[in-house]
């Protein structure tokens, strides 16, 4: 197969319904199938083509989560849903290209101790990518306030220079100082109710959905570890909730008695799609 005809054959095998993964290789196990690479396929060209289509995690890290660990001669992997495509070289040097089923825990089996940004972690794989760490006190110095830890490992871990199920997305430290800047001089935020920071109790935004909803934090008292949630609806309309932003986060991606709970239904897997960039 070419280039075009490779990925539209990912494609496929990507997408909802696309029934179980086997393999017709000699001794491969089932949970993945191998696609052949032509000879004069324009790879580079595959890889872009992916990129595009995926995003990210896009790595040339081997990922735990895939069932199907021929990792040695792998060098690139992109993740959706509870799939992921991955193209490298064979022992024989031919390339070869995968998509194979994700190992990852399910919601309700993860141990009742784990805090919201390792459960986030499990579900997701977490990134293969490393994130390097902002300069907090210098962020939390232009926001003028401090931050809640939750939202710092959370950035530490991800980065969140992107989507979490291609859906929800956490403000980088500088979107956030930027939303905040910008609504600083309204007398209202969103939902009719508080005042945006630096009012007292004033609201910072931190997270937003494809369905133009958006999540504040209520500035209320000195430790932003206690601030509660206000999320904002499409029309406008806010709910208070009681717990932190990861919590949230989790319970609106994987609950569907959530009621912000926005996922489709034919969705089988979490993850964290990074935004593909020029040059990236």
């Amino acid at each position: 197969m070419d280039g075009e005809q490779l990925a539209a054959a990912v494609a496929r095998l990507m997408g909802v319904g696309a029934g179980d993964l086997t393999c017709d290789e000699p001794g491969h196990p089932d949970g993945h199938t191998c696609l052949p690479i032509s000879g004069g396929a324009d790879v580079d060209g595959l890889i872009e083509t992916l990129t595009k289509r995926y995003a990210g995690p896009f790595t040339h890290a081997a990922s735990p989560s895939l069932r199907f660990a021929e990792q040695a001669g792998r060098t690139h992997a992109w993740v959706w849903d509870d799939r992921a495509v991955t193209l490298g070289r064979g022992p024989d040097g031919r390339p070869f290209i995968a998509v194979a089923e994700r190992d990852i825990p399910r919601p309700e089996e993860l141990p009742a101790e784990m805090s919201w940004v390792e459960r986030l972690v499990a579900i997701t794989a977490g990134t293969a990518s490393p994130v390097p760490a902002p300069d907090w006190a210098a962020v939390e110095s232009r926001l003028g306030a401090p931050l809640p830890g939750d939202y710092r490992r959370i950035v530490e871990t991800f980065g969140c220079d992107g989507l979490f199920d291609a859906f929800f997305q956490v403000f980088t430290p500088d979107e956030l100082i930027w939303h905040a800047e910008v609504h600083a001089g309204d007398d209202l935020a969103p939902g009719d109710e508080h005042p945006p920071f630096p009012a007292p109790s004033g609201v910072i935004p931190w997270s937003s959905n494809e369905h133009q909803e958006t999540f504040f934090w209520i500035t209320e008292g000195p430790d932003p570890d206690r601030w509660p949630v206000y999320a904002v609806d499409s029309l406008g309309d806010g709910s208070r909730f009681e717990c932190t932003a990861t919590e949230f986060l989790f319970r609106q991606m994987t609950d569907p008695d959530h009621p912000f709970f926005t996922r489709s239904d034919n969705l089988r897997g979490h993850w964290f799609m990074k935004f593909a960039r020029s040059g990236a």
